[in-house]
């Protein structure tokens, strides 16, 4: 069991040290163990060594006499404030803690009086009425913080006016003043509006250039992306695919461990280098991968224009979002795959299928890459 030592003992082990008496010597006279000298040696290493007689404070004996002090003096405050004495009527003396309740504390107020904190907590919160004082006051100060913060246009937060509060001499305090602007629902514009404005900045140059108009009347005009999981055994895979508006043909596709920005940076690189696009829409949602500098920095290397759906509409990238549904249904829902080499090569099947040879309802019930052999001829 850990043994407490009182001050004055740790005081009179660290004099006797510095006077010369050694580590052995004060473990044999006052049972102490010796690692638990040496941690107070170093702590205490700054004790006077020549007045055996002075008394010692420790921080925390200096922090408990400076707490009492400030008690003390708040205590004479509140005495010099109040109209009646300790010996007054409970009534009467609760009344008067009560229009100082906001400047000192519980613990301050009910010692000053005499009174229970249960008993002064009760008459502050369980016994109102709507004609008491509390919600007179209550009511005053909200008509007071309502027409400053009016009258300087929502500028000013609670610590600006508490300060415009305090310098008219009324009584209150922060803690107030903060409570009931919340209950009121002010907030100082200042706050926040930052963000907000960057945040319309980033907004206005996410556009929505498809408007869900999912048609192209060539191959190459306009490519959706996306990024979908799929979990099996103890994987997790991500795959990154580019579909062709015209065709819905899949120009390019990737699985990787994790959903980077190289994946999707990757995969666009390859679309790009099969196809060579020349006026091209790319449409994506509004994840970091797509969001991010590398990403908007290779789209613009290659004269590419971006196109965003709306924040939480996955409707606004239907298409690619069917395929992947598709993908998963016919496929990978299907198969128990044994390794994650068996798992790339039945993907890389499946998307061969969908390309040259499942029919397409949008298409007319034709493949994609009969689409575009027919767009060819027609050219």
């Amino acid at each position: 069991m850990k043994k407490h030592y009182s001050t004055s003992q740790i005081a009179q082990c660290c004099l006797e040290h510095k006077r010369g008496l050694s580590v052995q010597e004060l473990m044999e006279k006052y049972q102490i163990p010796r690692s638990t000298l040496y941690y107070w040696f170093k702590k205490y290493k700054d004790l006077p060594k020549n007045n055996p007689n002075d008394f010692i404070y420790f921080k925390r004996n200096y922090r408990n006499i400076k707490n009492n002090q400030i008690k003390l003096k708040h205590i004479c405050e509140i005495l010099q404030k109040v109209n009646c004495t300790a010996s007054a009527p409970l009534k009467t003396r609760l009344y008067e803690l009560e229009k100082l309740y906001e400047e000192y504390s519980v613990h301050e107020l009910c010692s000053a009086l005499n009174v229970s904190r249960g008993t002064f907590y009760n008459h502050m919160f369980r016994n109102k009425k709507e004609d008491t004082l509390y919600l007179q006051r209550k009511l005053e100060l909200c008509n007071m913080i309502r027409t400053i913060y009016d009258e300087n246009h929502g500028i000013y937060g609670a610590e600006k006016i508490f300060s415009i509060i305090k310098s008219k001499n009324y009584r209150t305090s922060l803690k107030k003043v903060k409570k009931l602007m919340h209950e009121m629902q002010l907030k100082s514009i200042r706050s926040g509006v930052k963000k907000e404005f960057m945040k319309e900045q980033r907004t206005n140059k996410k556009k929505n250039l498809l408007q869900n108009d999912f048609s192209a009347t060539a191959p190459n005009q306009r490519w959706v992306g996306d990024i979908t999981q799929f979990r099996f055994s103890n994987h997790t895979v991500f795959i990154c695919a580019i579909l062709d508006l015209y065709s819905r043909k899949v120009v390019a596709y990737k699985i990787a461990p994790q959903a980077t920005t190289q994946l999707v940076t990757s995969t666009l690189k390859m679309a790009y280098s099969s196809r060579h696009p020349k006026s091209l829409i790319f449409h994506s949602d509004r994840g970091g991968q797509y969001t991010s500098y590398a990403y908007e920095k290779l789209l613009h290397s290659l004269h590419i224009t971006h196109s965003f759906s709306r924040a939480k509409t996955p409707s606004d990238n239907s298409v690619i979002e069917s395929f992947f549904a598709s993908l998963k249904k016919e496929e990978l829902y299907r198969i128990i795959y044994p390794s994650l080499k068996v798992f790339n090569q039945r993907v890389a099947e499946y998307i061969d299928f969908y390309n040259e040879e499942r029919p397409h309802s949008t298409l007319g019930y034709i493949s994609p890459n009969e689409k575009e052999r027919r767009y060819q001829v027609q050219k």
